[in-house]
């Protein structure tokens, strides 16, 4: 469940309003002042978009985005079965999101984001590697969309 007024992603408070039946005013807003926001009548669809722009925000501000990649990871797969999620500071932002057959690494050091499938015990292959400084927000989206299909 949404909540409103709530800390969504990294550092962004999300304000969301249903102006009109089914019309929803969605903001996400940081700590700082600034705002991305949308008016869309499919509040998970706003939500999203407002995420991609706070997105390019922190890219184009330069700001480190390991923790901002993490919570929107875990945004996206609150419907999933997750194993092991763990994010690191100390570790220089590393993270990892696992289900039972893949897994999404950023390794912070090296700014690596890397989508990998289990082929057997203790045996990872990579389906998927990106500097952060090159990801998009698309590709989060495509990164989501293969972890969430466990085929």
């Amino acid at each position: 469940m949404i909540k409103n007024n709530s800390e969504l992603v990294g550092n962004w408070t999300l304000h969301f309003d249903e102006v009109s039946n089914n019309v929803y005013q969605v903001e996400l807003m940081d700590k700082f002042g600034r705002k991305s926001g949308t008016t869309d009548h499919d509040l998970d669809r706003a939500i999203e978009t407002c995420i991609s722009y706070a997105f390019d925000i922190e890219k184009q501000l330069g700001n480190s985005l390991n923790k901002f990649i993490y919570d929107t990871f875990k945004y996206f797969l609150t419907d999933k079965r997750i194993l092991v999620d763990n994010y690191s500071d100390k570790d220089f932002g590393s993270w990892i999101i696992e289900n039972n057959r893949k897994r999404i690494i950023l390794d912070g050091k090296d700014f690596l984001l890397s989508l990998q499938s289990q082929l057997e015990k203790d045996v990872w292959k990579d389906d998927f590697s990106i500097n952060i400084t090159d990801l998009t927000f698309k590709q989060i989206n495509e990164v989501k969309d293969r972890f969430k299909n466990d085929k």
